[in-house]
C-alpha cells in the first residue's frame, strides 16, 4: 500500500476545516492548524507536508506570511500552496500568486473541486520531480532551516511569547 500524501489545512473556522477533512480524509493524511502561528510552528518543528491549504485572512500570522515562510525554506520551498479565501478583489489574488501561491480558490467553494485541484497540483509536481509523500521521505531532511533573524519568525515568536505569558 502506498503512503498517503500529507496535507496541512490552516483555517480558524472549524466548520470549514471539518468540511475539508471529511471530503479529503479518504485520499490524504491530514493535519489541521487553527492559526497561521500553529502551522508555522509545525513547519519549524520539522513536520513535512505535500500540500498546504490555507485561509488568507488569519489573525497575527496570515496565509500570505505562511506562504513567504515556506518559500524561503531551502527544504520545503517547493511545497504546493493553495489559498482558500473570500477576498473579493483581484489585486489580493494577484499578490498571492506573485508571492508563491500555486492556486487560489474563492470561498464559498465546492469541496470536491478543492479535492480535484489538490490531485491536479500533486500530479503536476510529481512530473516536475520524483516526489514521494512526505511520510516516506528520509528523516535526514529534518534539520533546522530557518534564518534566525527573519521578520516572519520574529512575528511568530513574539506572538507565542504573548500567548504563553498570559
Amino acid at each position: 500500500m502506498n503512503p498517503k500524501y500529507h496535507l496541512l489545512i490552516v483555517d480558524e473556522n472549524p466548520y470549514v476545516a471539518d468540511i475539508l477533512v471529511q471530503t479529503l480524509k479518504t485520499d490524504f493524511s491530514i493535519t489541521v492548524a487553527n492559526t497561521g502561528q500553529d502551522a508555522a510552528r509545525l513547519l519549524i518543528q520539522g513536520q513535512r507536508f505535500d500540500c498546504v491549504l490555507t485561509e488568507l485572512n488569519l489573525p497575527i500570522f496570515s496565509g500570505l506570511e505562511l506562504t513567504k515562510l515556506i518559500r524561503m525554506s531551502k527544504l520545503i520551498f517547493q511545497t504546493p500552496i493553495i489559498v482558500l479565501s473570500n477576498a473579493p478583489d483581484s489585486n489580493t489574488r494577484i499578490e498571492c500568486l506573485e508571492q508563491g501561491v500555486d492556486s487560489y480558490i474563492s470561498k464559498p467553494f465546492n469541496p470536491l473541486e478543492v479535492k480535484a485541484k489538490i490531485h491536479a497540483i500533486l500530479r503536476r509536481s510529481s512530473r516536475d520531480e520524483i516526489r514521494e509523500p512526505a511520510s516516506a521521505r528520509l528523516q535526514s531532511e529534518d534539520k533546522p532551516f530557518w534564518l534566525p533573524k527573519s521578520r516572519i519568525l520574529s512575528l511568530l515568536f513574539r506572538g507565542s511569547l504573548a500567548t504563553h505569558s498570559a
